[in-house]
């Protein structure tokens, strides 16, 4: 872990080191994690080492991720980065007003007299900015350099150097065109990009810290002796035992030993129903035991956890660094050397001219500043900035700007199912008494069985016409983990469970398909009837899948539930069978997306805990307004209402992106067609302020476009979205 870094720059600097350091084959830096991956070929590197030369840049270099200190960084980045945006804000306002004047002084808006005057104000107004607002971006751009490695702060650093250097030169030498507002703009700008970047990019340790909130902090201990106390999770060793009761969630992962119960495993796996429990069984931080009550042997502590595991995983995977950053980040790199062998080329062939040097000097430095990286620099956070607030109106939360990027090309639409095309609470799908008994009577009679029980099939029994069917009270009930629930009432006795527990009882029941998805009733030794159950889907789910498969999207299902729910499932909503996984765990998600996107690009969409790692490693990953807290901060994006969002995030998205290339594009051609007017010496420094200025105006007027309206409705995402790839 990378503590002190500020900015992706403080990255780049930070890496080009580690990759220069004696046994180092490969390193990794990624400013959104705080993390750093080296390679080495065969002795590890001495940690020591890697310290004192990362010191050197002013970085501390940690053996182990902290999300408590990595956050606590993030923060006081954050305060830091508003603070000096509202210095730069309220200063740099009062000097563009002078800044304006001068510029409108050809039209006679200012006398002659005034015009010096102005200038001195102008750069008055911009020394807190100057010097305290833009004062990060210096340091930055004088490490990368020592580091070997300039990058957008260097650039930074040399434009308002060279717009300050010739703005001082000029107040000397009696002149009043300056450029202090260009240096002004520029910091000001690079703030706000900075800003978003720090409270959008850096998710890393709040994942880590919310994967681990999900689970209780104490445990039942069980000593030797037999008595037992409540410790903290953090003090318990593997080997020692722990008693789980009905209700309670497990906080790490062990083994049952003693006891049975039924647990639920949808944190980890998906499972839409509870899974029975016998010794021997293995259960893992963060499952919650619905019935019965176990006794497990601690297999792994806090650190050691799946858990921990698979939160260490996603911040591995977030790491990841863009195509488009990386694009950006060679652009700067050749940018810098370029604009001052072309400074230097402008200045040398002015003197070879006959100029003075002063002119010569104003000729390198109008190269400077109109080479100045504000354009390139906005490409893409402008796009970011604006389309951010467009998307939250449509209920689309950006959590990474890299999702804009992610968007193109899209072919297949990986949907995840309990949960996120499912409610997770079963309805009644079928009724099938024996006489005597009757449809009404027999749901109430199963209502009555479960009165007590936090089954889900019970929830579903009770969301089953609730009003018109009241359950009986009185009585007594006995849960069986994992067959069934005995209801007795004076004379009465009623049995509901599985086939197999109801035969046990003497019961004679019908052979019939028991898919684990209905309940057998019984009453005074008689057999009733069955009720039959199915997930809920959700009413946004068969529009969504319909607009995508209907444009050309291979839409997959990928759970880790029973092979015949996903297929149940996959019908009703008109996914093709060879599309549905089932039973997959959380790492085999993330494998089988990882496979699919060496053919084509993929968008994963899910709401658990189990879907975290798929969330964070698919190309773009979508969480929906019912995630869990952890799952929302792995996914790139976060939709606040339903999946009927999904066709117009991907619309929106990749608009998005075809605007940061259009940015780029415009950037770079900018550079290509100005620097060489300006070392020939047909640019002036005030036309070069005013080019520079005019530069960051187109960009900024193409980033506006993101805001043009975006389908807000499934039925209008159907005729407007075009996938550019079609099929998988």
């Amino acid at each position: 872990m990378i503590e002190g870094m500020r900015c992706g720059s403080c990255a780049i600097a930070v890496e080009a080191l580690l990759k220069k350091q004696p046994g180092v084959t490969d390193a990794a830096v990624n400013f959104a994690a705080d993390v750093a991956m080296i390679c080495w070929d065969k002795d590890k590197p001495r940690l020591a080492s890697l310290q004192q030369a990362v010191a050197r840049l002013g970085y501390r270099l940690h053996d182990s991720v902290d999300p408590d200190r990595s956050q606590h960084q993030a923060d006081m980045a954050r305060k830091l980065l508003q603070r000096r945006l509202a210095v730069a804000v309220v200063f740099g306002m009062w000097s563009m007003m002078p800044a304006l004047l001068l510029y409108l002084a050809p039209l006679g808006a200012v006398e002659p007299g005034m015009l010096w005057p102005l200038a001195v104000a102008s750069g008055l107004f911009a020394v807190p900015v100057l010097a305290y607002s833009g004062s990060h971006f210096y340091r930055v751009g004088w490490r990368t350099l020592i580091a070997g490695a300039p990058g957008l702060d260097s650039l930074i650093f040399l434009a308002v150097f060279a717009a300050a250097m010739i703005s001082v030169w000029q107040l000397a030498s009696g002149n009043h065109h300056v450029y202090f507002d260009a240096a002004v703009m520029l910091i000001t700008f690079q703030l706000v990009a900075r800003l978003l970047d720090t409270t959008v990019r850096r998710r890393a340790s709040e994942i880590v810290r919310r994967y681990l909130q999900e689970v209780p902090d104490e445990v039942t201990l069980k000593t030797p002796d037999g008595t037992l106390e409540t410790c903290a999770a953090r003090d318990i060793q593997t080997g020692d035992r722990i008693v789980l009761r009905a209700g309670e969630q497990v906080a790490l992962d062990g083994q049952v030993i003693h006891g049975q119960g039924q647990a639920d495993l949808s944190m980890l796996t998906g499972e839409h129903l509870p899974q029975p429990l016998k010794p021997g069984a293995e259960l893992l931080a963060g499952c919650q035991l619905v019935e019965g009550e176990v006794e497990l042997a601690i297999t792994a502590g806090i650190g050691q956890r799946r858990i921990d595991s698979l939160s260490r995983s996603i911040s591995a995977l977030l790491s990841r660094k863009t195509t488009l950053q990386r694009l950006t980040d060679r652009i700067a790199r050749i940018l810098l050397p370029v604009i001052l062998v072309a400074a230097a080329i402008a200045t040398c062939l002015a003197l070879f001219q006959g100029a003075p040097v002063p002119e010569a000097a104003a000729r390198g430095l109008a190269v400077m500043i109109i080479s100045c990286p504000c354009a390139l620099s906005l490409a893409i956070p402008l796009v970011i900035t604006m389309g951010h607030a467009h998307m939250v109106n449509h209920g689309i939360v950006l959590r990474d700007p890299a999702a804009m990027e992610a968007a193109a090309e899209v072919g297949a639409v990986i949907f995840d199912k309990t949960g996120t095309l499912t409610t997770g609470t079963p309805t009644v799908s079928s009724v099938a008494p024996k006489a005597p008994w009757h449809n009404n009577t027999l749901l109430q009679l199963a209502r009555t069985i479960l009165g007590e029980s936090s089954h889900p099939v019970a929830q579903g029994l009770w969301a089953q016409g609730s009003e018109q069917l009241p359950g009986t009270t009185g009585g007594t009930w006995e849960s069986i983990p994992g067959a069934g629930t005995r209801w007795v009432r004076g004379a009465d006795t009623a049995l509901a469970g599985r086939a197999e527990w109801l035969r046990e009882q003497g019961i004679n029941v019908p052979v019939t398909e028991d898919t684990g998805m209905n309940i057998h009733i019984a009453h005074n030794g008689q057999y009733a009837g069955k009720v039959s159950f199915e997930e809920s889907l959700r009413p946004e789910a068969g529009p969504t899948v319909r607009t995508l498969i209907h444009q050309g999207y291979a839409v997959y299902l990928l759970s880790g539930d029973t092979r015949n729910a996903c297929l149940k499932l996959a019908e009703r909503l008109g996914i093709p069978g060879k599309h549905v996984l089932s039973g997959y765990s959380p790492e085999a998600k993330q494998r089988f997306v990882e496979t699919l996107e060496k053919q084509v690009n993929a968008v994963f969409v899910g709401d658990g805990l189990n879907d975290g790692l798929a969330l964070a490693g698919a190309r773009l990953g979508i969480a929906v307004g019912s995630a869990a807290p952890a799952t929302g901060e792995a996914a790139a994006v976060y939709l606040t209402e339903s999946i009927a969002a999904v066709p117009a995030t991907l619309q929106l998205a990749q608009r998005a992106r075809k605007l940061m290339h259009q940015n780029l594009f415009w950037a770079i051609s900018y550079n290509t067609l100005v620097i060489p007017l300006a070392v020939m010496g047909w640019i002036q420094p005030v036309i070069a302020a005013i080019a520079m200025s005019l530069s960051s105006l187109c960009v900024l007027l193409n980033s506006l476009r993101i805001q043009n309206k975006i389908p807000g409705t499934v039925a209008e995402d159907s005729e407007n979205i075009t996938p550019s790839v079609a099929t998988a």
